[in-house]
């Protein structure tokens, strides 16, 4: 059962020859790859591979089209050493650093032992995505890996606690500035 389906809340083409037509929204991120020299590979017409430069380390970012939702996903994966017993407090500084943040969210991803950020651009109804939406949403990644990477490496490496990692991620950065 789906419930926004049964009620009417998801939108759905007016025209099933609509979706034929639709362009690919990651043939925009990647223009966007080629004009601004970003490392980049499409892995299949809906998976699009980038790096991007970080002050701590290059994040790579999947950005994914989903045609039946019409939504791109974004995936920025954390390299690195996994939390180990840390689980609870990486869980704890992802919590803190996603109240920092104005649109995504960092997950703990326990299965695969995987930090990562995820924000989705939903596309409903045919809607285009213009460059700036997509320098946008890779611009919000990379903000968000900037803090995050470096609180995360604080809490696994250092032993710090989670408020103590965020604090000191934040003035990192903020000299960095």
């Amino acid at each position: 059962m789906n419930y926004s389906k049964d009620m009417c809340l998801q939108a759905t083409p007016s025209l099933s020859a609509s979706a034929a037509i639709r362009t690919n929204p990651l043939d925009v991120f990647e223009r966007l790859c080629v004009a601004e020299h970003y490392d980049f590979e499409r892995v299949t017409a809906n998976e699009l591979h980038v790096s991007l430069s970080g002050l701590w380390c290059d994040h790579d970012v999947s950005l994914v089209w989903v045609p039946k939702l019409e939504q791109v996903g974004l995936y920025l994966l954390f390299d690195g050493r996994t939390p180990g017993g840390r689980s609870d407090d990486i869980c704890r500084l992802l919590s803190l650093l996603n109240e920092r943040l104005s649109s995504g969210h960092f997950d703990f991803w326990d299965k695969d032992s995987a930090l990562v950020y995820r924000n989705t651009l939903n596309l409903a109804g045919g809607a285009g995505i213009r460059i700036e939406q997509a320098m946008a949403l890779l611009a919000s990644a990379l903000d968000a890996a900037e803090r995050g990477y470096p609180a995360c490496q604080y809490v696994v490496w250092a032993g710090k606690s989670p408020e103590e990692a965020l604090n000191k991620a934040i003035l990192d950065l903020v000299g960095h500035s």
